[in-house]
């Protein structure tokens, strides 16, 4: 039996780096193009919930690039977060980005997210046990979820 050709657009239809779907649009069968066709998308409110660490400030630069992303809110305890979300605004997407720094602004940052992403915690540092790791990264994940509770 002869196979059917799978073109890079019928993978990816929303790429811009290839050519309009519509060109290709005969090697797709009828199923996909018309489900391609009427395809809405939906905007998303994402929280990134220690944003000015290692994996959270490219976490968030991610998230901005998401075109499904319509509201980026990056919070974390350092005051340094409110640069960080400054920094990722400039990237030239739809996406606002907002920072929020402490205790006090964490269920403003959560409030009617749709998606909360929580790269947050503490490293182990020299001389800490896993029990005391475990303990301090507890008690973080404790404060977010009774804030996502709150909040989402």
């Amino acid at each position: 039996p002869a196979s059917t050709p799978i073109s890079p657009t019928s993978l990816f239809p929303s790429s811009p780096l290839l050519p309009p779907f519509s060109s290709s649009a005969a090697m797709l069968p009828s199923l996909s193009r018309r489900v391609l066709s009427s395809q809405r998308r939906l905007m998303s409110t994402v929280a990134v919930v220690g944003s000015a660490g290692g994996i959270g400030q490219p976490l968030a630069m991610l998230m901005k690039l998401n075109p499904l992303v319509s509201d980026l809110r990056c919070y974390d305890v350092v005051p340094v977060n409110k640069g960080v979300a400054a920094d990722i605004s400039h990237i030239a997407t739809p996406a606002k980005s907002t920072g929020y720094v402490g205790d006090d602004e964490i269920v403003d940052a959560l409030k009617d997210c749709d998606v909360v992403i929580v790269p947050a915690g503490v490293p182990r540092k020299p001389g800490m046990t896993r029990d005391d790791l475990f303990t301090v990264n507890a008690n973080i994940v404790k404060t977010i979820a009774e804030a996502c509770a709150e909040a989402c």
